[in-house]
């Protein structure tokens, strides 16, 4: 019996084992990403993810509307359980690290579409490692500290200027008390897009983002890059949306979706003017 046991242990470790490989591993082609059909194409959606590791700390689409010029911010909440076909139902933190090296884009761009109702074919992937340069690169990013937070980082209470070292600093800063949707590195992106459009230095800034290409992982070309930006900062009405989820009753269970309630929201959003 003792060998047969031993066999069946074995057995048990390796199909565990080679699940999670396969799980790790999914590859996704453009056909793949689930993009809905009929919505307006003058309506560009662009699935922007804040990885720390192999973790997603923030993601976000940004919905630029090249006609009229309107932008809409939309933070999709990371702790969200979500259903991968090929490794079942997953944290969104966890969904870009469980593509193939070349796939992890498209199969969170395939999650989201599916999620929201979207037609998203472009992501932006940036690590929380290289924000420094980034920073550094624009002077310093000026944030707004609570008394907690100036503590923990050291600095004055109010507005701050941050440098590269003290953003990843700020990204990654977790207090007792915190709100758990809350994200630190979404409201950092938010307040360097709008330092960055109300600057005046558009060539600038694109001209850094076109030297940070190396640090991304992206499907995004400077043309459109180019095109989407001017969008922005010609046009004068921007916001940010937050979606629903589901009441938890207890903060420990998973946080999980209302998906319709989730796509009516955007599509009144982004496509009923």
């Amino acid at each position: 019996m003792k060998p047969i046991r031993l066999f069946a242990a074995f057995f048990f470790v390796w199909m565990t084992l080679t699940a999670a490989v396969a799980a790790a591993d999914i590859t996704v082609t453009k056909r793949d990403v689930n993009m809905a059909a009929g919505l307006d194409k003058n309506v560009a959606n662009i699935l922007v993810l804040l990885q720390d590791g192999e973790t997603t700390d923030t993601m976000m689409v940004a919905s630029i509307n090249s006609r009229t010029g309107r932008s809409v911010m939309m933070r999709v909440d990371c702790r969200l359980m979500v259903d991968v076909p090929e490794a079942g139902e997953t944290r969104l933190a966890d969904v870009y690290a469980l593509g193939a090296q070349k796939c992890r884009g498209m199969l969170a761009e395939r999650t989201i579409n599916t999620l929201l109702g979207l037609n998203i074919g472009t992501y932006v992937a940036l690590d929380v490692t290289n924000l420094p340069q980034l920073v550094d690169a624009i002077d310093t990013v000026s944030m707004e500290l609570d008394e907690r937070e100036a503590a923990a980082m050291g600095l004055d209470l109010g507005w701050n200027d941050l440098t590269g070292e003290e953003a990843l600093a700020y990204v990654r800063l977790r207090l007792e008390g915190d709100d758990p949707a809350r994200s630190r590195g979404y409201e950092l992106l938010m307040q360097m897009l709008y330092e960055g459009v109300n600057s005046g230095d558009l060539g600038s800034m694109l001209g850094l983002g076109t030297k940070l290409l190396g640090a991304l992982d992206t499907n995004l070309n400077a043309m459109t890059a180019v095109t989407l930006a001017s969008a922005v900062k010609g046009g004068d009405d921007r916001s940010e949306l937050a979606l629903p989820t589901q009441a938890q009753q207890t903060s420990e269970e998973p946080l999980r979706a209302d998906t319709a309630a989730m796509q009516q929201t955007v599509k009144e959003a982004l496509y009923e003017e």
